[in-house]
């Protein structure tokens, strides 16, 4: 009776575990920091203590290996960490006393916590609207900012920047997303940022070969290795289940004023564009003192992804003049 009784949880427990357990590249590792009331969960790559600090940011319902195929280009340059936002990856969730302040702050205090001078910061989407803040308003944590395809308000008047991904103003929570196009094959996946508690758990349910057959569907130009993290950090994400926790993470988006306050060093990668929205994105980054935009052709909102050995080559540029 004891072995039928249990039959079932020694079947579930290999899945369990298959779904906890992460291959990550040689050589790197992951820990944990206690900052801004939460554990934040990163991953280091190979350690390189003597070497400049670069902090990794990532967009909404990624994790901090979504950044990998990047970080492998610079490691040999850079002390390189991956954090997993807040309500992503392995990190803790929302709390109720979050806003669109606490994003922000979790950077500054990671940074804060180990105990790192000056390191260069480095965001993708909502990660790029996180740095680009925290270069804003805390200009003694980082040495340069960093961003990746961040939304942008057009300096004065004119239309709304079509930078995709994220919203040129704080975005509103998003009517719940259905889990799957109904009767759609295994490669055609839906994917909420924001939901109800049951629309976002459905997407950590979604098997990984389902996941990874939609990430090759849609992005064509990525490296397997991008698509299996992508599909992974999908099945992470237990992002805001609650309209205070979206209003918390849709604020870290209000960056309304920050490019013009950055002091240091900054550079804006952006994907793309037709030649009008190419114009309102430079004319929206000239407030910038010490930066410049890069569009980078051919690739969309994952930029990183898309052309890899493009932004890995724009970016040595710009850091080799830090």
């Amino acid at each position: 009776m004891y072995l039928k009784k249990n039959w079932g949880l020694l079947l579930l427990l290999p899945t369990v575990v298959f779904a906890q357990q992460v291959k990550i590249p040689d050589g790197w590792s992951d820990g944990y920091a206690y900052a801004n009331g939460i554990r934040i969960h990163y991953y280091r790559a190979t350690p390189k203590p003597e070497k400049p600090v670069m902090v990794m940011v990532h967009g909404v319902t990624d994790n901090g290996l979504c950044w990998t195929t990047l970080a492998l280009k610079l490691q040999d340059m850079y002390d390189v960490y991956m954090l997993d936002a807040r309500g992503h990856g392995l990190t803790d969730p929302f709390t109720t006393g979050d806003n669109g302040e606490t994003l922000v702050k979790d950077v500054v205090e990671f940074v804060k916590i180990m105990k790192f001078k000056n390191p260069i910061l480095m965001g993708h989407s909502m990660g790029a609207a996180t740095v680009m803040r925290v270069g804003a308003e805390y200009p003694e944590i980082g040495r340069a900012i960093v961003m990746l395809d961040p939304g942008l308000r057009p300096r004065s008047g004119g239309a709304a920047n079509a930078a995709r991904g994220v919203p040129n103003r704080s975005p509103q929570p998003q009517s719940p997303q259905p889990t799957a196009l109904a009767g759609s094959p295994n490669n055609r996946l839906s994917v909420s940022m924001f939901g109800s508690a049951e629309t976002l758990v459905a997407q950590n349910n979604y098997s990984f070969e389902d996941l990874i057959a939609t990430g090759r569907r849609q992005n064509p130009l990525w490296d397997k290795m991008d698509i299996e993290y992508w599909a992974l950090s999908k099945k992470q994400y237990h992002g805001p289940y609650t309209p205070e926790a979206s209003q918390a993470m849709s604020g870290t988006m209000n960056t309304a004023g920050a490019l013009s306050k950055i002091q240091v060093p900054a550079i804006i990668l952006k994907a793309d564009a037709p030649a009008d929205v190419r114009k309102a994105n430079e004319d929206a980054a000239s407030v910038m003192p010490k930066g410049k935009l890069v569009h980078i052709d051919g690739a969309a909102h994952n930029l990183h992804h898309d052309k890899l050995e493009r932004t890995t080559e724009v970016l040595r540029e710009f850091l080799s003049k830090l």
